[in-house]
């Protein structure tokens, strides 16, 4: 075979690799707007068997006048049966309108927006922290599984993995308390007014220092609990054999021949823990005082402000979709494998 026969089979591989990546993020997108669809339309018709909206507080305040309630409710369009409500809600979403958040006193875009930024800046640094130190300590808990260290790793993942947001949040609070360490809450110190931008990062990492730890000790284990699984299994194939035997170092085995091969579940799951780290910052974001999306979704609900109630939904669900998505990428670009099945998987 030429030079130019392999140079045209190379670009015709580059081209179909392209093209598969491409059909999988059409796919996916679809999904995507089919799933916010469904998943707000569903949490649309739930709240609405919930008595009351957000003006049924006020018609207690003898101060205002019932006609004052009653114009609130068809100004804000809550006077409308339900099945009017929807339709409404789904023609202003259609235009990028997901409707006034009533307890904000704001868009819901911007509020979502915002809750969502700041939600993430728990939520991905523990997510990632969490992934690789997972992987990594699965490794090593599948090399020294019959030793004390792989005895004492299973030990503290299955503690870790006992105790709910609550408690990890309560014992960081106390730690923060009495060391005076770490922050007991909020995003940035009273004092810090118009600081250097160095300062500003030292600071917000300051108080990210526990809500992360408190998210991602987790999602450590529960990687840890997958990777060791799965390199387990792999250090009984033929090729870490066949490395052992060329005599390869034991560090180049255990790198390229264990703990990169055996990432394969960890990616798979990729999606769903980012839901669960969103989901489960609720508690946290509560204890931290931390202004993201669970609070916002808890003020929503227990406020009755619907249409933010939704676009907080709507977020979550696109999130874990977008999660998903990155997942199968990482999956096609680093395992071969997936390769020769992504259009029936995809």
């Amino acid at each position: 075979m030429t030079a130019k026969t392999q140079d045209a089979k190379g670009r015709q591989e580059s081209r179909e690799k392209l093209m598969k990546i491409l059909t999988i993020l059409m796919k996916r997108t679809l999904r995507l707007g089919l799933l916010a669809f469904t998943v707000t339309s569903a949490t649309f018709f739930l709240v609405s068997l919930i008595p009351g909206d957000f003006f049924t507080t006020l018609e207690a305040n003898p101060n205002i006048r019932p006609e004052t309630v009653t114009r609130l409710r068809e100004q804000y369009g809550l006077g409308d049966p339900v099945y009017l409500q929807y339709v409404h809600w789904v023609q202003r979403s259609l235009h990028l309108d997901f409707g006034y958040s009533l307890f904000y006193g704001s868009a819901v875009s911007s509020v979502v927006a915002n809750a969502l930024s700041n939600t993430l800046w728990m939520g991905v640094p523990a997510l990632l922290l969490g992934c690789f130190a997972g992987a990594i300590l699965g490794t090593f808990h599948a090399v020294h599984q019959q030793r004390p260290a792989g005895y004492l790793l299973d030990f503290l993942s299955a503690v870790t993995l006992s105790l709910p947001p609550l408690i990890l949040g309560l014992a960081a609070l106390m730690f923060a308390s009495g060391t005076q360490w770490f922050p007991v809450g909020g995003m940035s110190a009273v004092s810090l007014e118009s600081p250097h931008p160095l300062a500003w990062i030292l600071d917000r990492l300051h108080h990210l220092a526990l809500p992360v730890a408190c998210i991602g000790l987790p999602v450590t284990a529960i990687v840890e609990k997958i990777q060791y699984a799965a390199a387990k299994n792999t250090l009984v194939q033929l090729h870490v054999r066949s490395a052992r035997a060329r005599g390869l170092s034991r560090r180049r085995i255990l790198l390229m021949h264990v703990l990169l091969p055996s990432l394969n579940p960890v990616l798979s799951v990729f999606g769903p823990l980012l839901g669960a780290v969103l989901s489960g910052s609720l508690v946290l974001e509560t204890i931290f005082s931390w202004p993201g999306l669970g609070k916002a979704t808890y003020d929503a609900l227990f406020n009755t402000d619907i249409y933010l109630l939704l676009g907080c939904v709507a977020c979550g669900g696109v999130l874990l979709a977008l999660g998903n998505l990155v997942a199968d990428l990482l999956l096609f670009l680093l395992d071969p494998r997936t390769r020769h099945f992504s259009n029936e998987a995809f």
